[in-house]
């Protein structure tokens, strides 16, 4: 008899023999060179990459709460006071008339993937001072009014923080969804709260008012059934005097979505208030200047790099939570390679040069800033940058003090340069500060019309026009404590008293005088010496004004000043070891096409499966590929409507064409029904991936949906 035989029917459990566990990858294991091991300079980099990302992770956490901390604050203290009379005995019942549910619509924007993070620490932030009763909900489970009620219910009774010691967790799956049994729980939890045998941990837990308020925090009203949406708030309206509720919309357009989902007679029982959340365009500068505007951390992006994912935060999702996934990529890229090792402080990077072996030169020695570097050396020069690696190596140090020393000055100078331009009429530099350090990144930003057109409107700027933007730059400096940046701002504040010093009335321009047009307008004139005149005497120059030369003067400063501090970093030697700018790499990742990839894998799959046996030449269709190619190669064939039944023949002798009764295939009636099986599960993939679909024109027929497939 067999291990599994028996007289009677039974369930018998086999048990998995005890073998060795999958060895779990640390993310240093990812880092190998390039026959697979692990040395080292892959070490090295590892630790470097993980040390600089939990210190720029940190950073960007401070800045996620910093940046909503006001309108949170309000909206908290909204909460706090939305039941300030509220009681569960029967003569405090009677005096509640009013039937309008608090609600709080909090304005978020279009940045949808950042809504999960803004959701998340306004729960944390109400849980720690306000109430521990909150619930979060989203449209995609809240299809029905069943559906809202067991959300809900789940998570006000299943949150575990409430229960004490001796309690038993209660079984949420197993209680009807509904708002009678919400406000018994809710009546219990405030007795138990008030008993005087409590636990020593249910004390700790008690720092909230008598009756804390039960929040919903509706995350996408906008995708919410409507008629459901009203059903749930007509039940809330008429609750109010069992249960302090309380709404949270967060809304990604306008507060006029709400009235737009609900009528006049739901909306009315809403006593609603708006929040407006910052715009995730402040998020993004703020990230950026904490992140790439500052000589705090090597690791900078090139130019087409971070012009990519500015593209996609403006023109795709407004996401800043997928700008820095892309920002981390981009580091986690430049950290595999090579150059990653020498992107650190100047200390280490000093002592990872020295102990450098040949080969590892020789890497740094094929970067094109490094060759055009030796290019404008002499030949005894470029003899020992090429040959001598003791040589080479003072000169790599050197070159990376450079770079630390040109972010020291590069970052306070643009931020001047930025404050001086960013109010002029139709901001020839930008009127972001991102858009400015693109430039920068780009090319040597004296070079681009913008900045020519800058200074010529700035050598039109009136006295007190010029004191106020020269005052911004300093505010700017007085960020930054290097010495040399503490010398731009007395030389700045300098020209201020001397502008400020200045006579306070207009000074009028003094001319040459001048005796002939006097004369000669006595005199009969024609038209064409009357003009000949006029283009003479405006050749001539006249003497500018103190203030005239003084703004001049400020302006040549600054201009100076700019062209020593600011050129591109692409022209700097060595700038490929801090900077990140392989474009291609982060598209394909991050601005992902899929239909072209499912395209690419349906109709070649070897490109991704890498087995031999499914090459084919072009135009021809191998049985040994995978069902759902078989079909998708079949269907470009096809006109606009496919008969099923001429497919699925098509699909069979394809699939049989190698076996050895294919020969034979053509006199069977009947298709196996495997093959069938196969070919209803190819053609319901297809059906998925949004290539056919069903159609009633024809019976046994599907209509194509889309064309050009290769």
């Amino acid at each position: 008899m067999s291990t599994s035989g028996s007289v009677s029917k039974a369930c018998f459990v086999f048990k998995p023999k005890s073998g060795k566990r999958k060895k779990q990858l640390k993310p240093a294991d990812y880092f190998v060179d390039e026959t697979g091991t692990q040395t080292e300079e892959t070490r090295a980099r590892c630790e470097t990459y993980q040390v600089l990302w939990e210190d720029m992770n940190k950073d960007i956490e401070a800045l996620q709460t910093d940046i909503h901390k006001k309108v949170f604050d309000d909206l908290v203290a909204f909460v706090g006071t939305t039941h300030p009379g509220f009681s569960l005995e029967e003569v405090a019942k009677q005096k509640i008339s009013s039937n309008e549910v608090p609600t709080a619509a909090l304005v978020t924007g279009v940045n949808m993937p950042d809504h999960g993070m803004i959701f998340s620490n306004l729960s944390s932030l109400l849980q720690d001072n306000v109430t521990p009763y909150v619930a979060r909900l989203q449209a995609k489970d809240c299809s029905a009014m069943k559906n809202i009620m067991a959300k809900v219910i789940m998570q006000f009774m299943g949150n575990k923080d409430l229960l004490d010691d001796d309690d038993d967790e209660v079984n949420v799956k197993r209680i009807s969804p509904t708002m009678p049994v919400l406000c018994g729980w809710y009546a219990d939890c405030v007795k138990r709260s008030q008993s005087p045998n409590k636990s020593p941990s249910k004390r700790r837990k008690s720092s909230y008012a008598q009756y804390p308020p039960l929040v919903i925090i509706m995350e996408d009203l906008e995708g919410f059934p409507p008629l459901v949406l009203q059903d749930f708030i007509i039940i809330c309206s008429q609750y109010l005097s069992r249960l302090p509720l309380v709404l949270v919309f967060g809304i990604a357009t306008t507060v006029t979505a709400v009235h737009t989902l609900l009528p006049h007679s739901v909306s009315s029982l809403l006593c609603m208030e708006k929040f407006q959340a910052q715009p995730s365009t402040e998020y993004l500068s703020q990230v950026i200047n904490k992140t790439l505007l500052t000589a705090k951390y090597p690791f900078k992006l090139g130019h087409r790099v971070f012009q990519l994912l500015l593209d996609i935060f403006l023109y795709h999702d407004f996401s800043v939570v997928n700008f820095i996934r892309g920002l981390q990529f981009a580091m986690l890229e430049h950290y595999f390679s090579d150059l990653g090792l020498l992107c650190c402080g100047v200390k280490l990077s000093t002592s990872r040069v020295k102990a450098m072996d040949h080969l590892q030169l020789e890497a740094i020695r094929k970067t094109t800033s490094f060759r055009r570097y030796v290019e404008h050396q002499e030949a005894k020069e470029q003899q020992d940058l090429l040959l001598n690696d003791k040589h080479t190596k003072d000169v790599f140090i050197s070159l990376l003090k450079d770079l630390d020393s040109y972010h020291n000055m590069c970052y306070p100078i643009m931020h001047c340069l930025h404050a001086l331009t960013s109010s002029l009429p139709r901001h020839p530099l930008g009127k972001q500060l991102r858009e400015l350090y693109s430039l920068v990144l780009e090319s040597n930003v004296w070079d681009t019309e913008g900045y020519k057109d800058a200074f010529n409107l700035l050598r039109l700027m009136a006295r007190d026009d010029l004191v106020s933007v020269l005052g911004q730059c300093v505010d700017r400096l007085q960020a930054w404590t290097e010495a040399d940046v503490a010398e731009v701002i007395m030389e700045v504040q300098t020209f201020i008293a001397q502008l400020e010093s200045m006579a306070d009335g207009p000074q009028e321009e003094q001319e040459e005088p001048n005796e002939r047009p006097k004369d000669s307008l006595s005199k009969t004139t024609k038209l064409h010496e009357l003009q000949n005149r006029l283009r003479e005497s405006a050749k001539q120059k006249k003497k500018l004004t103190k203030y005239e030369v003084l703004r001049n003067d400020i302006l040549d400063y600054l201009d100076e000043l700019f062209r020593k501090h600011l050129p591109s970093p692409t022209t700097l030697a060595l700038h490929e070891v801090y900077y990140y700018d392989r474009v291609s790499t982060v598209r394909r990742h991050m601005n992902a096409a899929p239909r072209a990839a499912i395209q690419t894998a349906l109709s070649n799959p070897y490109y991704y499966l890498q087995d031999e046996s499914l090459k084919s030449e072009d135009g021809t269709i191998p049985n040994t590929a995978p069902d759902v190619c078989i079909a998708y190669k079949l269907h470009l064939e096809c006109g606009r409507l496919i008969n099923l039944y001429d497919w699925l023949q098509a699909f069979v002798m394809l699939v049989q064409s190698g076996e050895e009764n294919g020969s034979d295939s053509s006199k069977q009636t009947k298709v196996d029904e495997v093959l069938q099986a196969r070919f209803i599960r190819a053609v319901s993939e297809l059906q998925f991936l949004g290539f056919i679909k069903p159609t009633k024109r024809k019976t046994d027929h599907v209509a194509r949906l889309t064309w050009g497939g290769c």
